[in-house]
């Protein structure tokens, strides 16, 4: 089934560009739209459409608003906003509170095409998890880990994020590999999606592992500082592609995804020297977010 929209914006000419756009391409059907906020919320909860493209300045309340308002009741519409704000900070501010792209005016058509596409594909996928059980996850799993040449195609994947990262080749990139393996490896075992795992017993794993194989002596403790570094590596080349291109797909790809974003404009605001403090990491929010990009 085509996915629902809904539109949010004060100008009638951007209302009815964007519904040709959906409606000439097929990317689905638009259910509503509003040129106010209020009426926006209050209908947008009612009939809880699949996507919500908005404005981010409108007349009584700002987009930013909106999505606060609309994601309390209802987390799982996506949110896409268009505007001609150039400002980085509300721009931050927009992907905080909830939104999943943002596309500036004046409208390309290619652009909104290709957000609008990849929206709908992240939502098939969220769609598809919430209704397959337990027996058909198992064997959803068992097709990634095992029935598509795991070893080698997941292997090249991780290595395709590290290389979108910067930080490919970089002391700690195979320890981070090994770790990914077994988290991966004990799932496939255990037959789940997600299981709890303490990071502190995965560097002891790891130490052991090094150890079996006369590999390297490495200390746990030197362990946690060499994944701990390459992450924070990673974070601050987030952070400058952010600062160079907001919109670049790296950028939006990975900011939210593997990092907590008010960390990643911590870290953008440190490079950029207005503040002394860098953004800080997670290092499970960060394995887990390279897991989920080898689901998709």
């Amino acid at each position: 089934m085509k996915p629902a929209f809904y539109i949010v914006d004060d100008d009638l000419s951007i209302r009815r560009i964007l519904t040709n756009i959906i409606d000439d391409y097929n990317l689905g059907y638009v259910i509503g739209e509003s040129s106010d906020g209020d009426t926006a919320i209050e209908e947008i909860i009612d009939i809880v459409p699949d996507v919500v493209l908005v404005d981010l300045l409108l007349p009584s309340i700002d987009g930013i608003e909106i999505v606060k308002k609309i994601k309390e009741k209802k987390s799982n519409i996506q949110f896409i906003m268009i505007s001609q704000v150039a400002s980085k900070d509300m721009i931050a501010e927009a992907y905080k509170s909830g939104i999943e792209y943002y596309i500036n005016k004046p409208i390309n058509v290619i652009e909104v095409i290709s957000v609008i596409e990849k929206v709908v594909e992240n939502l098939k996928l969220r769609q598809v998890l919430s209704m397959i059980g337990k027996t058909l996850e198992r064997e959803k799993l068992n097709f990634i880990f095992e029935n598509k040449e795991t070893n080698k195609e997941y292997k090249a994947e991780i290595v395709k994020i590290f290389s979108d990262l910067g930080i490919l080749g970089e002391a700690g990139s195979n320890d981070l590999l090994y770790i990914i393996e077994m988290i991966i490896e004990e799932r496939r075992e255990l037959s789940t999606s997600i299981h709890n795992y303490k990071i502190s017993d995965m560097y002891k794993r790891l130490n052991k592992k090094y150890m079996e194989e006369k590999k390297e002596f490495v200390s746990i403790k030197a362990l946690e500082q060499r994944i701990r570094r390459i992450i924070q590596s990673a974070l601050e080349n987030i952070a400058s592609i952010g600062i160079e291109d907001y919109g670049n797909m790296k950028f939006e790809k990975y900011s939210t995804s593997l990092f907590d974003f008010k960390e990643v404009k911590n870290e953008m605001d440190y490079i950029r020297e207005k503040s002394k403090n860098r953004g800080k990491i997670n290092v499970k929010k960060f394995i887990e977010g390279i897991i989920s990009h080898l689901n998709n």
